[in-house]
């Protein structure tokens, strides 16, 4: 199954690639695909290997700029009568490799189709899906909070936990319906 999987996912990337016409650039050969029309496709593969342990990665490096992008997907989530299947969306963006900031949501699809999804997030956080419900880790700060969607999506997600200094903060995570 995995080598299945492994196979499809090569031959989805080069039919991406070789069906990008090239230009002649003095200095880059450039592509015609855009970066969103590569990172739907990457999207898809994701969707559709319903594999948990495996990440989609692609790195695009500019003159001034390097962006990874990481696709994993989560599972799936019966809300109400709806069934989503979610991914999470990681973008590492910088100058250099090791000087990165982070940008991760968690996004919600209905028949191959972006719902919409929670936005805030940063590389501390860890999520996985378990039984209806999405867990969240913070490695930095150790706290975790398990969210039911069983009965609908809330619009704000309030990550509680205690500082360094034993004071009270939080995060919000935003729902975007798309």
């Amino acid at each position: 199954m995995m080598k299945f999987i492994t196979i499809s996912i090569y031959i989805s990337l080069c039919i991406l690639f070789v069906g990008c016409k090239k230009t002649n650039s003095s200095t880059n050969e450039m592509c015609n695909c855009s970066v969103e029309s590569i990172e739907d496709e990457l999207e898809l593969l994701c969707l559709k290997s319903k594999n948990d342990s495996m990440t989609l990665s692609m790195e695009i490096t500019s003159d001034n700029m390097v962006n990874d992008y990481n696709y994993r997907y989560l599972g799936s989530l019966q809300v109400s009568s709806r069934m989503f299947e979610v991914l999470q969306k990681t973008v590492l963006s910088g100058q250099y490799k090791d000087a990165q900031r982070a940008l991760v949501s968690i996004r919600f699809f209905t028949n191959g189709n972006l719902f919409g999804e929670y936005t805030g997030l940063n590389n501390f956080y860890s999520v996985k899906i378990s039984s209806n419900n999405i867990c969240i880790y913070n490695v930095e700060t150790r706290s975790s909070k398990k969210i039911n969607m069983k009965d609908s999506i809330p619009q704000l997600l309030f990550f509680h936990y205690n500082d360094k200094d034993s004071s009270s903060c939080g995060d919000l995570f935003y729902f975007r319906k798309n």
